[in-house]
């Protein structure tokens, strides 16, 4: 297996300690073996949506055949992760869902943010998504299946947890105060995706001090309740699947102490290690896709020019 290895020295900045960051290249299910059980103090990651874009290989997660399939690959997934997690760990999963019978994927538009069209976002889409639909065929049987159906995949998923043994904690609702309008005339737009929150035992790391937020007059600090409404955050370059850092911070400070380790078991464009980072907490990051990590290094170096790498190559070094 080829991989990436990456440690980081803190650089010049008064902070005496060493961050040593772990981030590869590979089989997230394989890569996390080389870690000792009960290391992990907190999981925040974002996996790939069910039929929501182009994947390179069978089995890989996203692309099964049915939703079913999914929620049940999700779940095993995570129970292998669940023994190197410690008994007190967190597990953040951001889940998206989707409609039966969607065009979710299938651009047809090739816009920004602010509704232009322009050639980079046509090139980067045509490349990671496909003008046909993403979602394999299955034949409607009027009830789940059938065109129009929201699947609540989300909601599949965390009930799936639970019966595998995980506590559900918290049903996150990350609302997106600057989501684009969808074109759609015979539904309501959405506007939110679900974080759930997980735990492996009833007691559990959690400093909900870390994370309270300002009352309305100011003065005092209160929990910030279970609906976060947070902007996306796009990014420059081809990866378009990014959750906002200022969510994944809120996830890391109030699960893990300082120094502790955070893992993105599918790191994507980086933005938990990047986090990570800047909240003196220790990243192990694993991705499938080379051009992902080699994206994620890029943008960390863009993020921390003043940092230097001590053992990190760009190119992948067999294994």
């Amino acid at each position: 297996m080829k991989q990436f290895r990456m440690e980081l020295e803190n650089g010049g900045t008064g902070v005496e300690s060493v961050q040593k960051h772990n981030i590869r290249l590979g089989d997230s299910l394989k890569l996390i073996r080389d870690l000792p059980t009960q290391s992990i103090d907190t999981i925040v990651t974002s996996p790939p949506y069910w039929a929501k874009r182009r994947y390179n290989d069978v089995g890989e997660i996203g692309s099964e055949d049915t939703p079913e399939e999914y929620v049940e690959n999700l779940t095993k997934f995570f129970s292998v992760l669940r023994s190197f997690l410690k008994d007190e760990g967190n597990l953040f999963v951001n889940v998206g869902d989707t409609f039966f019978g969607s065009g979710a994927g299938a651009w047809n538009k090739y816009v920004d943010d602010e509704g232009k069209v322009t050639q980079t976002q046509k090139d980067r889409k045509e490349k990671y998504y496909t003008l046909k639909p993403l979602q394999p065929k299955i034949k409607q049987n009027g009830k789940l299946y059938q065109n129009k159906q929201l699947l609540l995949i989300p909601s599949r998923f965390a009930v799936s947890m639970q019966n595998s043994g995980w506590i559900l904690r918290d049903d996150i609702i990350w609302h997106k105060p600057n989501r684009i309008p969808a074109s759609v005339k015979d539904r309501f737009n959405n506007t939110y995706e679900h974080v759930f929150h997980f735990s492996k035992k009833k007691k559990y790391y959690f400093d909900l001090d870390s994370v309270k937020i300002p009352t309305a007059d100011g003065r005092k600090l209160k929990n910030p309740g279970d609906v976060w409404s947070i902007k996306t955050q796009p990014l420059p370059g081809e990866h378009t699947a990014t959750f906002p850092e200022e969510l994944v911070a809120r996830c890391i400070k109030c699960s893990t102490p300082e120094n502790g380790i955070v893992l993105d078991p599918f790191l994507g464009s980086g933005t938990t290690w990047i986090v990570a980072h800047r909240l003196e907490r220790i990243c192990y990051g694993f991705e499938i896709k080379q051009e992902y990590v080699e994206y994620s290094y890029s943008r960390f170096l863009s993020s921390f020019p003043d940092y230097k790498m001590d053992a990190f190559s760009k190119k992948p070094e067999a294994k």
